[in-house]
Order: structure tokens, then sequence, then C-alpha cells
């Protein structure tokens, strides 16, 4: 019979591939948001199942400026550019979301017993999820072009890598987490401002049309 842990898990990869596949910026954003507080849940439901103190701080740093703080940064930057819909990715539209899950749920499947050996926390299906989620990241920098669903695919992996360090560390040093969050955060931030350079410069987010680097 399958848990809530489970569900929320399996949730966790069909939010990701939303974020990698929506082409609307803004229901991408939303769809982030809503998989990070999946993230959250997850957190909660292991510091109340396995008394993993140390989570219920991440799930509440997390909530702030994970599901709040970084969707707002998004937001801001696709009104203050006025876009709404990605260029056409790397395979299509309608390939590359299949591309993208077929080979992450395919590298999770091979991986996660060599996690699972090394984790503190040994739930099957939410080891899967981290490793997928992470590869969904992974793919979303190489089939997509946009400079915004760029951004969104590393907040995904980086949801991937903050879920299996829940998993097998989870009690690592505090500055261990917060390097997590604050990274994330200031990445975002960064990478938003690149965005809106090379929007004025090029017209376009597509960053295929960079094709040459100027001094």
């Amino acid at each position: 019979m399958i848990d809530l842990l489970s569900i929320l898990s399996i949730f966790l990869i069909i939010s990701s591939l939303s974020v990698f596949g929506i082409r609307n910026y803004k229901l991408a954003t939303y769809a982030y948001s809503f998989q990070t507080f999946i993230l959250v849940m997850i957190f909660l439901f292991l510091y109340k199942t396995y008394s993993a103190d140390e989570l219920g701080g991440w799930a509440i740093i997390a909530f702030f400026t994970k599901v709040l703080f970084v969707p707002a940064i998004l937001l801001r930057l696709i009104k203050k550019l006025n876009v709404e819909h990605e260029d056409e990715p790397v395979l299509g539209f309608y390939v590359s979301p299949i591309v993208a899950i077929a080979f992450s749920l395919a590298i999770a499947m091979a991986l996660y017993p060599i996690y699972l050996k090394f984790s503190l926390i040994k739930e099957h299906i939410p080891l899967i999820a981290s490793i997928t989620i992470f590869m969904i990241g992974i793919f979303g920098f190489v089939l997509r072009n946009s400079a915004i669903k760029q951004i969104l695919a590393y907040c995904t992996f980086e949801n991937g890598i903050h879920l299996s360090l829940a998993l097998m560390a989870y009690n690592s040093p505090e500055i261990v987490e917060l390097g997590i969050l604050t990274d994330a955060l200031f990445a975002v931030i960064i990478t938003s401002i690149f965005a809106t350079r090379f929007f004025k410069y090029f017209g376009s987010l597509d960053v295929s049309k960079a094709t040459e680097l100027k001094g």
C-alpha cells in the first residue's frame, strides 16, 4: 500500500515535469512554487515520522525562501521583460519532456540502490524522486533554450539535492542547509540579472542565439 510520503514523492516528480514542460512562464513558476511546497510537506512528514528536528527547521526556511521569495523574483522578472511563452526547445515541446522523464527515471532506478546504502532515512520512493527531479533539472539545462526555463531547471535540480540531503544526511551542520538555501536564492537573483541583460541585447531569452562571446 502506498503511504502519504510516497504519494507526495510522486507528486513531486509530476510537478517537476510540469516545471520542465509548461511553456507559459508564469504557470511554470507557479508549478515550481507548488513543487517546493510539496518538498516542504515531505520535510514535515519526515520530521514527524523520524523525530528529525532539523527537518522541521528546514521546512520553515524552505517555505519562505523557495516557496515565496524565489517565485516572487521570477514573477517580477517575467513582468519586467513582458514575456509569456518560451521559444521552441531542443527536440520540440512534446518530445523533450518524454525524453527528460524517461532518462531521469532510468538513471534514478539505476542509482537509488547506491543512495539507499548511505541514507539515514531509508525511504525508497522519495530517494527515487530526489534523483529523478535532479536529473529533470539537468535535462532542463540541456533541452530548454529559454533563460527563464534554465533558471527554473536550476531550481528544480537544487530541490533534488535538497531532498537527497534530507534523506541521506539530515543531521548535517546547519551551515550546510543555510548554504544550500542561500546559494539557490542568490543564484536566482544573479541569473535573473543576466537574463535581463541578455534580453536587452538579443531581444529574446533564447540562449542559443548567443553563439559568440564578446569582451
